[in-house]
């Protein structure tokens, strides 16, 4: 009657091995599609959309763009309302349809390419560097 017992209980350890072997299996292969299906939500991008589109909104790129525009763009543009300095203000800039004198679309790509080839009489920024605009234009996203 031993050995039947024995059989048995080796024959049930086998069992109960393999299907833990197998819930951790489909655990992974479950993981690995939700994470592909996480990643490709991320990476598409709507319709007519572009990387350059993307505004980072992290709070140290914010406050380099408000340090920055502060010392090149104050002078000129009002953050905090729309009463024109020189230029327009720039409250709600991001979440209007429009820029204001070039009357493009309100994009992170209009406002990159106003500050690299100004429309009307604002001056050039053109030696600012990809992370200064994109700080710059993180900072007019909170405004």
């Amino acid at each position: 009657m031993r050995s039947s017992s024995c059989i048995y209980r080796h024959t049930s350890m086998r069992s109960r091995k393999l299907f833990w072997i197998c819930i951790v299996s489909v655990s992974l292969i479950a993981l690995y599609f939700s994470f592909r299906y996480f990643v490709s939500t991320i990476t598409e991008l709507p319709a007519g959309d572009s990387l350059n589109n993307i505004i980072r909104s992290d709070t140290e790129n914010i406050a380099r763009g408000k340090i920055l525009f502060d010392a090149k763009c104050r002078f000129c543009h009002n953050a905090y309302n729309t009463e024109t300095i020189a230029g327009p203000g720039l409250q709600g800039i991001l979440k209007k349809p429009e820029l204001p004198v070039s009357r493009r679309p309100a994009t992170s790509d209009d406002v990159r390419s106003q500050l690299r080839q100004p429309f009307s009489r604002m001056p050039s920024f053109d030696y600012l560097t990809d992370k200064e605009v994109e700080d710059i234009i993180a900072f007019l996203n909170t405004l």
